[in-house]
């Protein structure tokens, strides 16, 4: 397998949708409360399988040139349906009455996506760099410090980035540390003064 054809592999198999999907997993499972398949239900449905359909249905319309929106100028509209999803997905969590863990997650999901959609207005900052470090950092926070090796999951996502020649190492760079401060100050914020 050539270079390109591994990083593309990489890019998909570790893209945004599908780490949402699997970062919400341990939380519904450790903080769950007899809801699992509920809550797994509405994680998934808005957190994954909306944005994923978004994106195939973007593409096939011809509102996206790509899969991942690879074009800055086409990132609005996937942006603003993605947002759209999680409002839909930490609405649902609060009507019911989900555990703080997971409704902290979802809001920070929110709050990264808007910033970022800020950015891409002008900047073409990297979601990939930022669907790691974000849910990773949200993780270290919940579960503790035995959770730190998956940043490590952050270097084949930023080669496969760099290799593809999607993103600049700044690009990458700032993904990574913008969303992890972001996540980590959101979820100080929320346990402090909003889901105590």
């Amino acid at each position: 397998m050539n270079r390109k054809k591994l990083a593309s592999y990489v890019s998909l198999f570790m893209n945004a949708p599908l780490i949402t999907l699997v970062t919400f997993i341990p939380l519904v499972l450790k903080y769950g409360n007899g809801d699992t398949s509920k809550l797994l239900g509405v994680t998934s449905f808005f957190g994954c399988i909306v944005p994923m359909l978004l994106a195939i249905v973007m593409l096939k319309t011809g509102i996206t040139s790509d899969f991942y929106a690879s074009n800055r100028r086409e990132r609005y509209v996937p942006f603003l349906a993605t947002l759209l999803s999680y409002s839909g997905g930490l609405v649902s969590l609060i009507l019911m009455n989900a555990p703080a863990p997971i409704t902290a997650l979802m809001a920070c999901y929110l709050v990264n996506g808007i910033v970022l959609m800020m950015i891409t207005l002008k900047w073409k900052i990297s979601i990939h760099a930022s669907g790691i470090t974000s849910p990773v950092t949200a993780l270290v926070y919940l579960l503790g410090s035995r959770m730190l090796p998956l940043f490590m999951l952050f270097l084949p996502v930023a080669w496969a980035r760099l290799e593809l020649k999607a993103h600049s190492k700044l690009q990458v760079t700032a993904g990574a540390i913008l969303s992890s401060v972001l996540t980590w100050v959101q979820m100080a914020l929320y346990f402090q003064y909003i889901l105590i």
